[in-house]
Protein backbone atom coordinates (compact mmCIF):
# COMPACT_ATOMS: atom_id res chain seq x y z
CA UNK A 1 0.00 0.00 0.00
CA UNK A 2 1.09 3.15 -0.95
CA UNK A 3 2.31 5.26 1.69
CA UNK A 4 1.09 9.16 2.62
CA UNK A 5 4.44 10.73 1.65
CA UNK A 6 4.50 8.23 -1.97
CA UNK A 7 1.03 9.79 -2.64
CA UNK A 8 2.17 13.69 -1.99
CA UNK A 9 4.02 13.83 -5.16
CA UNK A 10 1.56 12.00 -7.24
CA UNK A 11 -1.02 14.64 -5.87
CA UNK A 12 0.49 18.11 -6.64
CA UNK A 13 1.55 16.24 -10.16
CA UNK A 14 -2.20 15.81 -10.88
CA UNK A 15 -3.63 19.28 -9.50
CA UNK A 16 -0.63 20.92 -11.82
CA UNK A 17 -2.52 19.11 -14.77
CA UNK A 18 0.00 16.16 -16.16
CA UNK A 19 -2.48 13.42 -15.60
CA UNK A 20 -1.82 10.15 -15.74
CA UNK A 21 1.77 9.78 -18.12
CA UNK A 22 2.98 11.65 -15.06
CA UNK A 23 1.71 9.45 -12.59
CA UNK A 24 2.97 6.41 -14.20
CA UNK A 25 6.68 7.61 -14.50
CA UNK A 26 6.44 8.60 -10.84
CA UNK A 27 5.21 5.23 -10.13
CA UNK A 28 8.43 3.93 -11.70
CA UNK A 29 10.75 6.13 -10.36
CA UNK A 30 9.17 5.37 -6.57
CA UNK A 31 9.52 1.47 -6.86
CA UNK A 32 13.43 2.18 -8.06
CA UNK A 33 14.24 4.69 -5.14
CA UNK A 34 16.84 3.82 -2.79
CA UNK A 35 16.36 2.84 0.69
CA UNK A 36 16.94 5.51 3.72
CA UNK A 37 20.00 3.67 4.52
CA UNK A 38 21.94 3.62 0.46
CA UNK A 39 24.93 5.50 0.26
CA UNK A 40 24.94 9.45 -0.69
CA UNK A 41 25.88 8.64 -3.92
CA UNK A 42 23.22 6.23 -4.80
CA UNK A 43 20.95 8.92 -3.55
CA UNK A 44 22.21 11.63 -5.63
CA UNK A 45 22.19 9.56 -8.60
CA UNK A 46 18.60 9.16 -7.90
CA UNK A 47 18.01 12.43 -7.22
CA UNK A 48 19.54 13.55 -11.05
CA UNK A 49 17.38 10.83 -12.64
CA UNK A 50 14.11 12.23 -10.93
CA UNK A 51 14.76 15.95 -11.89
CA UNK A 52 15.64 14.92 -15.27
CA UNK A 53 12.06 13.04 -15.84
CA UNK A 54 10.37 15.69 -13.95
CA UNK A 55 11.58 19.08 -15.34
CA UNK A 56 10.03 18.63 -19.28
CA UNK A 57 7.16 17.51 -17.76
CA UNK A 58 7.42 20.95 -15.52
CA UNK A 59 7.80 22.92 -18.61
CA UNK A 60 4.11 22.12 -20.08
CA UNK A 61 1.93 23.37 -17.20
CA UNK A 62 4.10 26.68 -16.06
CA UNK A 63 0.82 27.89 -14.87
CA UNK A 64 1.42 25.61 -11.95
CA UNK A 65 5.00 25.07 -11.71
CA UNK A 66 5.15 26.74 -8.34
CA UNK A 67 3.02 24.27 -7.01
CA UNK A 68 4.65 21.39 -8.96
CA UNK A 69 7.90 22.32 -7.80
CA UNK A 70 7.24 22.49 -3.83
CA UNK A 71 5.32 19.14 -4.26
CA UNK A 72 8.35 17.71 -5.85
CA UNK A 73 10.84 19.08 -3.51
CA UNK A 74 8.38 17.64 -0.19
CA UNK A 75 8.36 14.50 -1.68
CA UNK A 76 11.79 14.02 -1.83
CA UNK A 77 12.32 15.21 1.31
CA UNK A 78 10.51 12.68 2.33
CA UNK A 79 12.25 9.46 0.86
CA UNK A 80 15.24 10.85 2.67
CA UNK A 81 16.65 12.61 0.07
CA UNK A 82 18.32 15.79 1.16
CA UNK A 83 18.66 18.95 -1.64
CA UNK A 84 21.89 19.16 -3.51
CA UNK A 85 23.47 22.59 -2.68
CA UNK A 86 23.49 24.59 -5.84
CA UNK A 87 21.17 22.81 -7.74
CA UNK A 88 18.34 24.96 -9.63
CA UNK A 89 15.62 23.91 -11.71
CA UNK A 90 14.88 26.52 -14.43
CA UNK A 91 11.43 26.18 -16.51
CA UNK A 92 11.53 27.44 -19.58
CA UNK A 93 7.72 29.12 -21.47
CA UNK A 94 7.37 30.41 -24.60
CA UNK A 95 7.34 34.47 -24.81
CA UNK A 96 3.91 35.00 -27.14
CA UNK A 97 3.52 38.53 -29.05
CA UNK A 98 0.01 39.52 -28.42
CA UNK A 99 -2.20 40.61 -31.40
CA UNK A 100 -0.96 44.23 -32.48
CA UNK A 101 -3.50 46.78 -31.28
CA UNK A 102 -4.38 50.75 -32.11
CA UNK A 103 -3.86 52.78 -29.41
CA UNK A 104 -4.10 56.33 -30.94
CA UNK A 105 -5.28 57.55 -34.55
CA UNK A 106 -5.78 61.64 -34.71
CA UNK A 107 -5.46 64.06 -37.86
CA UNK A 108 -3.70 66.29 -35.16
CA UNK A 109 -4.56 70.02 -36.72
CA UNK A 110 -3.40 72.06 -33.59
CA UNK A 111 -0.44 72.56 -31.29
CA UNK A 112 -0.67 71.04 -27.82
CA UNK A 113 -0.23 67.65 -25.70
CA UNK A 114 -2.49 64.97 -26.95
CA UNK A 115 -2.03 61.15 -25.50
CA UNK A 116 -3.29 57.62 -26.82
CA UNK A 117 -6.83 56.77 -26.41
CA UNK A 118 -5.56 54.67 -23.59
CA UNK A 119 -3.21 53.19 -21.51
CA UNK A 120 -1.76 50.02 -22.51
CA UNK A 121 -2.20 46.81 -19.26
CA UNK A 122 1.54 46.04 -18.95
CA UNK A 123 0.65 44.06 -16.00
CA UNK A 124 1.45 40.52 -17.15
CA UNK A 125 3.62 41.63 -20.10
CA UNK A 126 7.48 40.68 -20.38
CA UNK A 127 8.31 42.94 -23.21
CA UNK A 128 6.08 45.74 -24.90
CA UNK A 129 6.64 47.80 -28.30
CA UNK A 130 5.07 50.59 -29.71
CA UNK A 131 4.55 51.53 -33.67
CA UNK A 132 4.14 55.19 -34.75
CA UNK A 133 2.80 55.81 -38.17
CA UNK A 134 2.88 59.40 -39.39
CA UNK A 135 1.83 60.98 -42.73
CA UNK A 136 1.36 64.55 -41.27
CA UNK A 137 3.14 67.14 -42.72
CA UNK A 138 4.66 68.74 -39.43
CA UNK A 139 7.07 66.85 -37.05
CA UNK A 140 6.05 65.66 -33.42
CA UNK A 141 7.79 64.29 -30.42
CA UNK A 142 6.30 61.25 -28.64
CA UNK A 143 6.95 60.76 -24.76
CA UNK A 144 6.51 56.86 -23.36
CA UNK A 145 4.59 57.44 -20.08
CA UNK A 146 4.13 54.96 -17.25
CA UNK A 147 1.51 54.42 -14.32
CA UNK A 148 0.69 52.17 -11.53
CA UNK A 149 -2.78 52.22 -12.39
CA UNK A 150 -4.67 52.89 -15.73
CA UNK A 151 -4.85 56.99 -15.86
CA UNK A 152 -2.48 59.02 -17.72
CA UNK A 153 -2.71 61.65 -14.77
CA UNK A 154 0.26 62.08 -12.21
CA UNK A 155 2.08 59.49 -14.94
CA UNK A 156 5.91 59.59 -15.16
CA UNK A 157 8.31 59.32 -18.48
CA UNK A 158 9.54 55.93 -19.52
CA UNK A 159 13.02 57.04 -20.65
CA UNK A 160 13.35 60.26 -23.08
CA UNK A 161 11.79 61.84 -25.86
CA UNK A 162 11.19 60.50 -29.84
CA UNK A 163 11.26 63.01 -32.35
CA UNK A 164 8.93 61.65 -35.12
CA UNK A 165 9.50 63.25 -38.21
CA UNK A 166 7.33 64.82 -40.78
CA UNK A 167 5.66 61.75 -42.92
CA UNK A 168 7.95 59.23 -40.64
CA UNK A 169 7.64 56.49 -38.74
CA UNK A 170 9.47 54.78 -35.46
CA UNK A 171 9.30 51.93 -32.86
CA UNK A 172 10.00 51.84 -29.34
CA UNK A 173 10.65 48.74 -27.17
CA UNK A 174 10.31 48.44 -23.36
CA UNK A 175 11.55 45.26 -20.86
CA UNK A 176 12.60 44.78 -17.67
CA UNK A 177 13.84 47.73 -16.17
CA UNK A 178 11.23 50.17 -18.16
CA UNK A 179 8.52 48.28 -16.65
CA UNK A 180 5.47 49.80 -15.41
CA UNK A 181 2.16 48.51 -14.82
CA UNK A 182 0.27 50.72 -17.38
CA UNK A 183 2.32 52.54 -20.07
CA UNK A 184 0.84 54.87 -22.69
CA UNK A 185 2.05 57.39 -25.54
CA UNK A 186 2.41 61.20 -24.81
CA UNK A 187 2.09 63.02 -28.40
CA UNK A 188 3.58 67.11 -28.55
CA UNK A 189 2.78 69.15 -31.61
CA UNK A 190 4.65 71.97 -31.72
CA UNK A 191 3.57 73.31 -34.88
CA UNK A 192 0.21 72.43 -36.06
CA UNK A 193 -0.39 70.32 -39.06
CA UNK A 194 -2.12 71.13 -41.83
CA UNK A 195 -2.62 67.15 -43.05
CA UNK A 196 -2.39 63.70 -42.21
CA UNK A 197 -2.91 61.21 -39.76
CA UNK A 198 -1.02 60.34 -36.83
CA UNK A 199 -1.32 56.49 -35.75
CA UNK A 200 0.25 54.80 -32.70
CA UNK A 201 0.08 50.82 -32.10
CA UNK A 202 0.99 48.62 -29.49
CA UNK A 203 2.17 45.22 -29.20
CA UNK A 204 2.54 43.09 -25.82
CA UNK A 205 4.64 39.53 -25.73
CA UNK A 206 3.55 38.18 -22.45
Amino acid sequence: MQNPEERGLGTGLVVGGLGATALALIATLAATRPARAAPADEKLDYLIEVLTTLVPLLAEVAEGQAELITAMQQWLAAQGIAPVEGAEVTVRTEWIAKVPEQIYRSAIRATGTFYTDRMVNWVKGKRIMFKAESSLNQAVTLQVIGNIVDDKERATDVNGVLPLAANGNLSVGLAWDDWHPFVGIEIVSAVAPTAGILTISDVVQE
